[in-house]
């Protein structure tokens, strides 16, 4: 089961994430970011370096929640991608898609220039 653990820090909402992108995390994640956009709280850093495993569809979901927080003027970015997302985004074709940063500090810093 996957646990989110969420934060706010200059005006971004970091998600902790703990467990795998598989159907049942893919739909708790589907959630989570749902709440953010809804809220208005558009900038999410997305922390992956606790999950070990992400579903095709759940790439699927994080896609899909990117563009409807860009269209909200928001971003998400990725922090603590191991080899195997990191593998998956590339077989998907999508690793030119997400800003992704060694920790959050570093994605919190690029929402602060990009403001």
């Amino acid at each position: 089961m996957l646990k989110i653990d969420s934060y706010e820090q200059n005006g971004c909402t970091v998600m902790q994430l703990d467990g795998d992108i598989d159907e049942d995390g893919m739909n708790v994640l589907r959630l989570s970011l749902m709440e953010c956009i809804q809220a208005q709280k558009c900038n999410v850093v997305v922390n992956l370096e606790s999950v070990k495993f992400v579903s095709y569809m759940g790439v699927g979901v994080l896609v899909e929640r990117l563009r409807q927080l860009r269209a909200c003027n928001g971003d998400l970015k990725l922090t603590g991608v191991n080899l195997y997302t990191e593998r998956l985004f590339r077989m998907v074709g999508i690793t030119n898609v997400f800003d992704t940063y060694a920790t959050e500090a570093l994605a919190l810093k690029a929402f602060a220039e990009a403001a």
